[in-house]
């Protein structure tokens, strides 16, 4: 019969014990965090794709794919994360942001941009890119110039009204429509 001091449990192993459980569940939680987000995504795209969709699942689902992969990415590092799960998860819990910050620093500075009227050096981003990034949190300018990519209007309008900016002006640049396009006032 073993004898009572075989079976004593140190503290620290206790410890060690809960701090794994912890991280497990942890993990278990960020994973079902994830698979909504992708969830909402894929729906999103869907809906923004509309008939076209329909026409082609299998390329616009392996899109959606590609377009999850680099957005997973940059979920597990935090950025795009809303506070209350940063909070939630600990800053520790992720992977090192400076990284993919200057990825995507290097990504937003290779875009084209023109002089507008009073504003110095505006940013072109294609709609997709806009989308993309948007989806991603990690969207910060406040006035830009979009270009729809031949998308209906009305749904672009949508999606811009959705993240908080609108038109403030139709321009037309090489027989192309663009949008110069501002953060909405609160």
């Amino acid at each position: 019969m073993p004898s009572d001091d075989n079976l004593k449990i140190t503290d620290g192993e206790i410890n060690s014990l809960v701090e794994k459980h912890k991280r497990w569940m942890g993990v278990q939680d960020w994973e079902l965090y994830l698979l909504s987000r992708k969830q909402n995504y894929i729906f999103d795209r869907v809906i923004n794709i509309g008939l076209e969709y329909q026409d082609n699942k299998l390329m616009w689902d392996n899109i959606f794919e590609m377009e999850w992969v680099i957005m997973e990415e940059r979920l597990n590092a935090g950025l795009g994360v809303e506070q209350d799960i940063l909070n939630k998860f600990g800053e520790d819990f992720f992977k090192s942001k400076d990284e993919l910050l200057n990825e995507v620093k290097e990504i937003t500075e290779g875009l084209d941009s023109m002089d507008y009227k009073d504003n110095n050096n505006i940013t072109i981003y294609t709609f997709e890119d806009f989308n993309l990034l948007s989806n991603q949190g990690i969207f910060r300018d406040s006035v830009f110039i979009l270009n729809p990519q031949r998308k209906w209007k009305k749904k672009v309008v949508s999606c811009l009204r959705d993240y908080g900016y609108r038109v403030v002006e139709v321009i037309n640049m090489g027989g192309e429509k663009y949008f110069f396009v501002s953060k909405e006032e609160a």
